[in-house]
């Protein structure tokens, strides 16, 4: 629940990994990028990772090439890290990991199926990015890593994905794949011959083969992966975890974000903070400026109705949350696309105090 004076710097400051989650469009890439920047210019070594297929880091910092290896932002920020998950590259090194010898590594690698694995399956992405995670928290290299997810559901996706993975790896049919049955099993494994072939005239028997030729390859490293994928669900749910929560004043975005904070915690997480971006910037009538075109005033006005409507609404959405209160950015008038302007909003979260929330009139 955290203190109401809590600045956000304290919220986030010594935790060795930060989930930002949010629904699309609200601008959750640059606060990611902006927190990790907050966190480095306060003396903390920091990784951004991100995770979203979109290239929107590398376009907020104004790099040409993010990869799966991370590099520094910038000569002059030595502390200050980001990387971009590439799924096939993660998966390869995990696989080289925890083959048993190279002809093994290579039989997998070089398997058809395996290459339509890394490119084709549904979860594929989110199975790396918490292997890409863990391996960057195992290297010690930094003393924060900041997790730039997926907009939405596909967030949810990543955070499930260690104990989706793990359940897989205990089946019984996949361990049944793996391993030649034992002896009392061996007639019903001659039974499925004849369906097997039925298999093979509907999908050819070149996939049929491949299929069976990469679960043997497979076997004897299925247990490196159960116990990387147990161990990143432990740092997911440890208390040197937080999640921050990027949305922005549209009702849409925070219906949406509402409903992320009931996915997290029916996966045993909670959010710790929230971050409301875009918010229109304060503006103050001054009754005295009498001279000021009419058409001035007028948006002046407009804007501060515009400020105090979602205050409003911020307050209704969050008397549903069990959270004392929200941060704030305000919109600015420039993209963010490069160094200099994603340092204007890691100073602004210098300064971002816990807002309370306040029952709506």
């Amino acid at each position: 629940m955290g203190d109401p004076l809590m600045d956000l710097l304290d919220a986030i400051g010594t935790k060795e990994t930060i989930v930002c989650i949010g629904p699309g469009g609200v601008g959750k890439t640059t606060s990611a990028a902006a927190a990790g920047l907050l966190l480095a210019k306060n003396g903390r070594k920091v990784c951004v990772l991100t995770i979203d297929p979109a290239r929107r880091l590398a376009s907020a910092l104004g790099l040409d090439q993010v990869g799966n290896e991370p590099v520094l932002a910038s000569e002059e920020m030595p502390n200050y890290w980001v990387a971009m998950l590439d799924p096939k590259q993660t998966f390869d090194a995990m696989i080289a990991r925890y083959s048993s010898s190279k002809a093994q590594e290579q039989e997998i690698v070089d398997n058809p199926v395996y290459r339509n694995l890394v490119t084709r399956l549904s979860g594929t992405q989110e199975y790396m990015a918490f292997e890409r995670l863990w391996e960057l928290r195992e290297s010690q290299r930094f003393d924060t890593i900041v997790v730039d997810t997926p907009p939405a559901q596909a967030a949810i996706d990543f955070l499930h994905a260690p104990s989706r993975l793990a359940g897989f790896l205990d089946n019984r049919v996949f361990k049944f794949m793996l391993k030649p049955p034992p002896i009392y099993l061996r007639p019903i494994a001659m039974a499925t011959r004849g369906l097997v072939k039925q298999i093979a005239n509907v999908v050819g028997a070149d996939v049929v083969n491949d299929t069976m030729n990469f679960f043997q390859a497979f076997s004897g490293i299925e247990d490196g992966f159960r116990q990387r994928a147990l161990m990143t669900s432990e740092l997911l749910a440890s208390e040197t975890t937080s999640y921050l929560l990027v949305s922005s004043p549209a009702p849409d975005a925070l219906a949406s974000g509402s409903r992320m904070v009931e996915l997290l915690k029916g996966i045993g997480h909670e959010v710790d903070s929230v971050l409301i971006n875009r918010m229109t910037p304060t503006y103050v009538l001054d009754p005295r400026d009498v001279n000021a075109p009419p058409q001035a005033r007028d948006d002046l006005e407009r804007l501060v109705r515009m400020r105090a409507r979602e205050q409003a609404v911020i307050d209704e959405w969050g008397s549903g949350l069990s959270l004392q209160g929200w941060y704030l950015l305000e919109d600015l008038a420039s993209d963010v696309s490069n160094l200099t302007v994603l340092n204007e909003v890691a100073e602004m979260m210098q300064r971002c105090a816990l807002v309370p929330f306040r029952e709506a009139e």
